[in-house]
């Protein structure tokens, strides 16, 4: 848990570093745009962190220590390049998060495992962060070649909301195949309406792709307890 913080304790310095022109006019209230920290401090901030996440790792074993130096070296891909890239910067953000089951399946020495888990988590943060790219737009639109910019604000929120669904259709798959008991499958019925219902609101009304992606974060913070339920139920 150390090591998998520390990983994400590491990148959000990185990408208020580069990101310091966009979120000035898309995150004015950032520490960095509010000049509460210098640039450069970032960047030593995020090292530290990446550093700590690697030694922890090294301390569980081999297969954890692997996934982790993965990790480190496609969040500097991204935030050096392939953020600019629109879909692939996307592709990768999802496919760095969904890792993390990976990585827990690794300390017990079975990678694929937690696959499932995995794969819900790669489609709902794919999804929301085509979602957020169209949320900052004007910003990005200075600096970044986005989905939004390329296949239109509308469309990317309709290939955004197929992703999320994809998500959720894969959230009962544990259920149905006798993985997890009756509680969990009662528990994803309200969790996958709530997240249907936060979908409709910016397809609806694109002013409001702020709010729904708000609302996914919350999905994935209810769907990390639901998961934890299925365990233990």
């Amino acid at each position: 848990m150390a090591a998998v913080f520390c990983i994400g304790a590491g990148c959000h310095p990185f990408n208020d570093y580069f990101d310091y022109e966009i979120d000035k006019i898309s995150h004015p209230k950032r520490p960095l745009p509010l000049g509460l920290f210098k640039r450069q401090t970032g960047i030593y901030i995020g090292v530290i962190f990446f550093v700590l996440s690697i030694v922890l790792s090294s301390l569980i074993n081999l297969f954890c220590l692997s996934i982790n130096l993965i990790g480190v070296v496609l969040i500097l891909v991204y935030e050096s390049s392939l953020k600019n890239k629109g879909l692939g910067g996307n592709l990768l953000v999802a496919f760095t998060v969904a890792l993390s089951f990976n990585y827990g399946g690794a300390i017990a020495d079975d990678v694929f495992k937690p696959i499932f888990f995995t794969l819900i988590t790669f489609f709902i943060f794919f999804g929301r962060e085509i979602m957020m790219d169209v949320r900052d737009f004007e910003g990005d639109k200075k600096t970044r070649v986005t989905l939004p910019a390329v296949i239109g604000k509308k469309i990317a929120v309709y290939l955004s909301s197929v992703m999320v669904v994809i998500s959720m259709i894969l959230l009962f798959v544990p259920f149905f195949n006798g993985l997890f008991s009756i509680w969990y499958g009662l528990l994803a019925i309200p969790l996958s309406i709530f997240t249907i219902y936060a979908l409709s609101l910016s397809i609806s009304n694109l002013e409001k792709v702020g709010r729904t992606a708000e609302m996914l974060r919350l999905t994935m913070i209810l769907g990390l307890i639901l998961f934890i339920v299925g365990i233990f139920s």
